[in-house]
């Protein structure tokens, strides 16, 4: 009759801690990308001890996690599947090897000692390793395992809270069971930053126009501005910007929109905003344009983005009249 008689030993959690905070650019959006590298636990050969007889089975299993999944990860040949956690875009991955000793533990593919890696399947709750004894002898289970860090989009800051992602079970004859003890991993808790800058505007007077300065142009009393990007961290791989008025666009490919409504405002002017040469307009709603300054390793204090606004004539000088002209245009940045 097959009989096991097994004891739990050591401590009944392990927990694993990850360096905190971890930075990521704000607006970051890679898909299955390593956020932290892998934190390996203790390799413990005994969480188990059994004594096996009459041909039982004996082992160790890991429990398959039950929490949902974003998709897999593959690193070096092995695909993983990646587990949320309570923040969006931070999911995790787990390897484990399990230890088996005794007397016949290397029958039928199996290993006296140490196991190979494996990843969860997720095909059966648990993933075990066992021993097939012939006569009553004593066996020793144990097991190892690894965690990691994953992206699986944007990330919101906030904190990883305090998890159990999986536990031991000692098997018999193909039955898990934790009755004796169970050993639960543990992921302690992990800072997300979300890396930005601070961003200044400023306001532009332009030059008082005549009438007569709109006849043989059609921008005219172009002036510099710029904004301000301060305390830039380093760590981000780029940061981009695009430009968007606030007000009816005439042109976003000219970089041309509309002067405000209203008593006293000028008619048939515009403005038009160019790069910093005044050599090209800024195209409006291209997210392309790269603040070239920004040094991802070192990070700066102040990274200003040069532009020039001009008036500019909406039809002919002669439907052009006296007035006020103003405008606003916002800036958006994206952290990548």
């Amino acid at each position: 009759m097959a009989a096991a008689s097994c004891t739990f030993n050591g401590s009944s959690a392990e927990t694993f801690t990850f360096p905190s905070p971890i930075s990521v650019p704000r607006d970051n959006s890679a898909s299955m990308a390593p956020l932290s590298n892998w934190v390996t636990g203790e390799a413990v050969t005994n969480i188990y001890t059994c004594t096996l007889s009459n041909s039982t089975k004996g082992g160790i299993g890991i429990k398959f996690p039950t929490m949902a999944q974003a998709g897999s990860y593959s690193e070096a040949g092995t695909t993983y599947k990646v587990f949320n956690t309570n923040v969006p875009g931070v999911g995790i991955i787990y390897e484990f090897r399990l230890y088996t000793s005794g007397a016949f533990c290397d029958q039928n593919g199996g290993v006296n000692g140490w196991n190979p890696w494996l990843s969860g399947s997720g095909t059966v709750p648990y993933s075990d390793r066992y021993c097939q004894n012939t006569r009553s002898s004593s066996y020793s289970f144990g097991a190892q395992l690894k965690f990691r860090l994953i992206q699986t989009g944007r990330i919101t800051a906030g904190t990883v809270q305090t998890f159990t992602m999986t536990n031991s079970a000692q098997v018999t004859d193909g039955t898990f069971s934790t009755a004796i003890g169970s050993r639960n991993y543990i992921i302690g808790p992990v800072t997300l930053q979300a890396l930005s800058c601070t961003a200044e505007g400023t306001d532009v007077i332009l030059d008082t126009a005549k009438k007569s300065d709109f006849v043989s142009a059609t921008s005219v009393k172009t002036k510099p501005f710029q904004f301000t990007l301060r305390n830039c961290p380093s760590g981000m791989n780029s940061i981009k910007y695009q430009l968007d008025p606030i007000g009816t666009i005439i042109s976003a490919t000219d970089g041309t929109f509309q002067n405000a409504t209203g008593a006293n405002m000028a008619k048939g002017v515009g403005l038009r905003i160019t790069n910093e040469s005044n050599t090209a307009p800024i195209r409006f709603g291209d997210a392309s344009y790269v603040v070239s300054d920004y040094s991802p390793t070192s990070g700066n204090s102040a990274l200003p983005i040069k532009m020039n606004v001009s008036y500019y004539r909406i039809g002919t000088a002669a439907q052009v009249t006296g007035g006020k002209v103003t405008g606003t245009a916002q800036l958006t940045v994206f952290y990548l």
